[in-house]
């Protein structure tokens, strides 16, 4: 099945949550969406917030919630570690709606605290944007 496929291994600090064959591939990197198809040439990359869509060979699809990090494709294998990744069903909305509460409420004194508050937006943004797509 070789060009047919690709590997996908999801890897967060505690577990590796997928090793599997994968169909294809769409997830956000830190400017803006990319899918990956077998015989995507190699590359490495820094991840943003949002959803990783996975297409399975079997054509169903799963969603994740990627909490940045960064990805790898070479040859057939996709590897992305990532802080956290929750399947879209384990998003709860209302902490997400919380943590940006908090995050726009947050006083900012120096310029690393002000990005720290809008990577925390940014998240929580896309949190409640899958939250809300499984209704």
């Amino acid at each position: 099945m070789a060009g047919q496929s690709l590997r996908l291994v999801l890897v967060t600090p505690e577990v590796t949550l997928l090793d599997e064959p994968v169909a294809a591939l769409r997830f956000p990197l830190h400017d803006g969406q990319i899918g990956i198809l077998p015989g995507r040439a190699p590359m490495i990359g820094r991840l943003g917030y949002g959803e990783l869509k996975v297409t399975g060979i079997d054509g169903n699809h799963a969603s994740y919630f990627v909490d940045g990090g960064f990805v790898q494709v070479k040859a057939e294998a996709v590897t992305i570690l990532t802080d956290r990744a929750l399947l879209r069903d384990e998003i709860d909305a209302s902490e997400a709606s919380s943590e940006l509460q908090e995050a726009f409420t947050r006083v900012a004194k120096t310029d690393a605290e002000a990005a720290a508050r809008a990577r925390d937006q940014e998240r929580a943004r896309q949190m409640l944007a899958m939250a809300g797509a499984r209704r």
